[in-house]
């Protein structure tokens, strides 16, 4: 079934997108800019784009509803979270410490979409 290839592949590139914004936000906190266009634009956001149509497709794949399911509304919502804070975190413009608030903020919040997506429960 496709939906057993997709599972995968959506677990493997959150991974990866997390991977990548810690490794983004270290350089951030260190104040050592990457550089490179495609190391810090072009692979962060693919993978970040990918993962969120593997997502999608899942969804309407196993025909689920985020209205039906709390668990779901509330990883799509956090998702939203993660999102703004992790444009905050690293966004040049920002304020220091409203920066390293937001990454760890944006850290905390994926840890708790990956619980919930293990757990299918809003709290645990």
């Amino acid at each position: 079934m496709l939906l057993d290839i997709i599972l995968p592949l959506h677990v493997s590139l959150a991974t990866l997108a997390l991977i990548l914004f810690i490794w983004r936000g270290l350089a951030m906190w260190l104040e050592m800019p990457v550089r490179q266009v495609l190391w810090r634009r072009i692979v962060p956001d693919s993978v970040d784009t990918l993962l969120l149509v593997s997502g999608m497709t899942m969804l309407v794949m196993a025909g689920l509803n985020p209205l039906q399911y709390e668990w779901l509304l509330a990883k799509l919502i956090a998702v939203l979270i993660y999102i703004g804070l992790g444009i905050v975190a690293l966004h040049p413009g920002a304020w220091r410490k409203q920066r390293h608030g937001a990454f760890v903020a944006a850290v905390m919040v994926f840890a708790y979409i990956v619980a919930v997506a293990h757990r299918k429960t809003v709290w645990f």
